[in-house]
């Protein structure tokens, strides 16, 4: 088989599983063993993102958890829900400045709202994972 040709079938494999990635459903998340506490809607609609396609939220390198997120916190967690939303989203308000401050919380709501999410401004399970397709 020659170069070109393993390139173009590996470009094939790498879009076909992109694709059925991306089309995944959505399931629905119990509550955590904290109990009930903040929960997300479990309905989704087909979000309405700017250009979060092809693992675009790459663009910000984290290698820490996805741990609940609200107003208040500051964290290097909200550094990189500060950076998805600013370099994928196209929030350009938000600065990544790892402050979970009302800029960065009016964001949340508009991107919730955008998917589906319960828009509380809060960032739980549902709210990464929309945020990383």
């Amino acid at each position: 088989m020659t170069v070109k040709r393993r390139r173009y079938l590996g470009a094939v494999l790498a879009s076909l599983l992109g694709c059925a990635l991306l089309s995944a459903p959505v399931t629905a998340l119990g509550s955590g063993p904290d109990g009930p506490g903040r929960q997300e809607s479990a309905t989704h609609t087909a979000p309405h993102v700017m250009n979060a396609v092809n693992g675009e939220w790459r663009l910000c390198a984290y290698t820490g958890g996805h741990p609940e997120l609200g107003e208040g916190h500051a964290n290097d967690a909200v550094g990189h829900l500060q950076c998805v939303l600013n370099q994928v989203y196209g929030y350009t308000s938000v600065v990544a400045d790892k402050i979970f401050g009302s800029t960065t919380r009016a964001a949340v709501v508009d991107f919730q709202q955008s998917v589906g999410l319960t828009a509380d401004g809060f960032v739980g399970p549902r709210t990464w994972a929309a945020l990383h397709p």
